[in-house]
């Protein structure tokens, strides 16, 4: 009994003494990290949007009658001026009133013309003559708006970028046709997080680029007080000078809007950050050593984040190898780079 119980000791002993030396082991482990010195930078955040290019002035041309397309006179990326007919209807057509209105208006004018010379030789009173130029007046403005109803014209100078009607539809009252934008000046459109429409500035100059590499610079010309109800974000409106027609209507373009400018900030790859119980660490080497420090982050960045408090110009951050280190455990730096 005395012998199995010194055998046990012993045994015990010896088990004590491997942990010992397993634990000291461990203390003395260097771990290999790479690191990046903490220096002060330039940041800017900003975010890209999209949109498609209209006329600063733009026109929807609808039909106001129920008829059917006869011809239709221009194409889409066509110019054109102002008055220009662009789509006529069935002038024959069963609610068109264009020939009605065009004999009643071809018979007045004929009474007017015979009439005017008999009232100069003294052959008819002047009341007459009132009765038949008013009868002609009137004729003529009831022809006129008949005709424009079947001739469609652009009230405006610009591009054709769209039809939306062929030869041989029939048409309802209200349908839309075609639209034309004008080209000296264009503008978007960007509907942007709310959160960031506090930082835009009217005026504020983007640079837009079309999805075959066309740029050209546009300003902010306004910000919406509130969100869009159908899409919660801010509408945010640019316009683009466009004299030499280089952008047409109908494009897409992309444009990045910047939100914040900061100077002489502290940034850091946000991979460094550890997240622990709800509070944010980072390891900085001190003297062969690891530290860890709590770290109150600010604006997050593209791959980075800025530090509000926690880190130090100067300060050896590590960025990589963090993942395995708790406080206290020796390091050795395999390559040192700018936080940035």
């Amino acid at each position: 009994m005395k012998i199995r119980t010194y055998i046990l000791l012993l045994s015990m002993a010896a088990i004590g003494g491997c942990t010992q030396q397993e634990e000291a082991k461990d203390t003395e482990r260097v771990t290999a990290v790479k690191a990046a010195i903490v220096s002060l930078s330039d940041e800017t955040v900003s975010s890209q949007y999209t949109g498609t290019l209209k006329g600063d002035r733009q026109a929807v041309l609808y039909s106001k009658i129920a008829e059917a397309v006869h011809l239709i006179r221009v194409s889409e990326g066509e110019e054109v001026f102002d008055g220009r007919v662009m789509i006529e209807l069935d002038k024959y057509g069963p609610t068109s009133q264009f020939q009605q209105a065009r004999s009643t208006f071809t018979i007045a004018e004929k009474n007017f013309k015979r009439i005017e010379p008999l009232y100069r030789e003294g052959a008819v009173s002047e009341s007459q003559l009132d009765i038949v130029r008013a009868e002609y007046d009137i004729a003529r403005a009831s022809f006129e708006a008949t005709r424009k109803l079947v001739e469609i014209e652009s009230p405006i100078a610009g591009i054709v970028t769209s039809i939306d009607v062929s030869v041989g539809d029939y048409l309802s009252a209200g349908q839309a046709l075609a639209t034309v934008a004008s080209m000296d000046k264009l503008r978007v459109t960007f509907a942007i997080n709310p959160s960031d429409a506090f930082d835009i500035e009217i005026g504020q100059t983007v640079m837009l680029t079309t999805h075959d590499g066309l740029q050209q610079e546009g300003h902010v010309t306004a910000v919406a007080s509130s969100a869009n109800p159908v899409t919660r974000k801010v509408d945010v409106k640019l316009e683009i000078d466009n004299a030499d027609h280089k952008l047409r209507p109908g494009l897409f373009v992309r444009g990045e809007l910047i939100l914040k400018e900061m100077t002489n900030v502290i940034s850091i790859p946000r991979p460094a950050v550890i997240e622990l119980s709800g509070e944010n660490f980072v390891f900085v080497a001190e003297n062969g050593g690891a530290v860890r420090r709590k770290v109150e982050l600010g604006t997050e960045l593209d791959g980075h984040v800025v530090v509000r408090s926690g880190l130090s110009v100067g300060d050896t951050l590590i960025v990589t190898g963090q993942s395995y280190l708790d406080d206290g455990f020796k390091v050795r730096i395999i390559s040192v780079a700018d936080s940035k």
